[in-house]
């Protein structure tokens, strides 16, 4: 997974600074590029059950360049059991890290792979990446598509159970309204 693009587009020595993610290893990882699920799930973590898989997030903008995402590949996804990534405007958004995880993959064959559209629209090529039944897909993506904090933290409850068998039987997930109307 040592790939630098030989053509435009990829890391280059005159480009200013690389990328290179200071994380260790954990059992989860979540990659999105939205600051709200990273927020959501900082919030969350501490009323999670002490029994919860370490987790370690990653924003996908940090995430851009091939030899960043190959080294984070090579020391933190490889060592993971599951992998959720969360993806706004499809395949095309970061195909190349879609590439890495579908080689992680095939060399890990037991790994969890959760591939989620980052908003309310089902995008069945974007979850066909999963390595998981498009059942387990869809449900994981409903929690984080209807949103909330209380949505957040059951969808990672709901995680734990079905990626690493624990057994926390969180309620489906709640229906959060789209609009409302605000009186102070």
């Amino acid at each position: 997974m040592h790939r630098l693009a030989s053509l435009p587009g990829g890391w280059t020595p005159a480009m200013e600074g690389v990328i290179v993610i200071e994380q260790t290893p954990a059992p989860l990882i979540f990659l999105t590029a939205a600051d709200t699920d990273i927020q959501a799930i900082a919030k969350v973590w501490p009323r999670l059950p002490g029994s919860f898989p370490s987790l370690r997030i990653c924003n996908l903008l940090n995430l851009q360049q091939s030899f960043s995402l190959d080294d984070y590949g090579d020391r933190v996804l490889s060592h993971a059991e599951v992998i959720v990534v969360r993806l706004l405007g499809g395949k095309s958004y970061w195909p190349y890290g879609l590439e890495v995880l579908g080689e992680l993959t095939q060399t890990k064959p037991g790994l969890k792979l959760f591939v989620l559209p980052g908003d309310d629209r089902p995008d069945p090529s974007l979850m066909d990446q999963s390595t998981v039944p498009l059942t387990a897909v869809h449900s994981l993506w409903q929690y984080f598509a209807e949103g909330g904090t209380e949505n957040i933290r059951h969808g990672l409850m709901w995680l734990g159970d079905y990626g690493f068998g624990c057994n926390y039987q969180p309620p489906g997930p709640q229906i959060v309204p789209k609009v409302g109307i605000y009186r102070p």
